[in-house]
């Protein structure tokens, strides 16, 4: 009788780990599953976004596609978990009723305690749909300037010059500087010599911004602005391009050589810095 109970007693405890086991297997199952179908999800996502960004008749810009997939990604990636949060609850035999109340506690928590989170989704789609900023483009936020890499419905990721990766919540973005908007300014600024004919110099200058048509980024000829400012060693001489986004740096660059090399070869010096000293001599008394 005892060892009949003995083998009904271990029975049972295969048969409850056997449940254990099946329910982990499930529950493993689903977490799976939604992996795959997230990796699944971006590659194809990511695929279309770059087909519409090709395609020359539909008016998508790459920068509005790689946001738009960054964007969509997120979602996609928040209703799949959600999915299968539900899924394993259910697996864990929670009926309908309690996940409904669940759902119902979820919302009074989003309510109460993460109002923040909310504020970041809806300021997510504001960023998307007025066109705030895209990935690809250089952006001041929060005297923070550098590239966007990623814009979720959380989260805006800015990568500064030194290479450091910014998490900005969408809720605290502020007021945002957006440097890649048609087009950007190339701006130099040239030291002429005191004793240099500043009208020649401008008359120059502005001959050699005419012949710039050869580099393809930049938009409108250079427009030689004039004196800007009268300094201890040089009058300075600003000079500003319209330029495609993102090339200002190589344009500035660019222009900087040529300006040396005609200025070098029409005798025009570009003065270092210099300072007049009056040496008072005292009389004897």
């Amino acid at each position: 009788m005892e060892n009949m109970q003995t083998i009904v007693g271990l029975e049972a405890l295969l048969q409850t780990g056997a449940n254990i086991g099946i329910k982990i297997l499930q529950i493993s199952g689903t977490l799976l599953l939604c992996w795959i179908i997230i990796r699944l999800s971006h590659g194809a996502i990511q695929k279309f976004f770059k087909k519409q960004a090709q395609k020359q008749r539909l008016a998508m810009s790459e920068r509005k596609a790689n946001t738009l997939n960054s964007i969509t990604t997120s979602v996609l990636k928040y209703v799949i978990y959600f999915i299968g949060f539900f899924s394993i609850l259910n697996l864990l035999g929670v009926d309908s009723k309690s996940l409904l109340v669940i759902a119902s506690a979820g919302s009074v928590a989003i309510g109460l305690g993460a109002q923040s989170v909310v504020t970041d989704m809806l300021e997510g789609f504001f960023i998307l749909f007025e066109d705030h900023y895209a990935v690809g483009d250089v952006v001041t936020i929060q005297n923070i300037t550098g590239v966007v890499e990623s814009v979720t419905l959380r989260y805006t990721k800015v990568r500064d010059p030194q290479g450091r990766m910014h998490i900005i919540p969408n809720g605290s973005v502020g007021i945002v500087t957006n440097l890649c908007n048609d087009y950007i300014n190339a701006i130099v600024t040239v030291g002429i010599g005191y004793e240099e004919n500043i009208d020649r110099v401008l008359s120059i200058l502005e001959d050699e911004m005419k012949q710039t048509s050869d580099l393809e980024s930049i938009l409108e000829t250079p427009v030689v602005v004039g004196v800007t400012a009268l300094d201890d060693s040089a009058v300075s001489v600003r000079i500003v391009a319209k330029c495609e986004i993102r090339t200002n740096f190589a344009v500035e660059t660019e222009l900087r050589r040529r300006i040396k090399n005609r200025l070098d070869k029409e005798g025009i010096e570009i003065p270092f810095p210099q300072r007049t000293v009056h040496i008072v001599q005292q009389k004897e008394v």
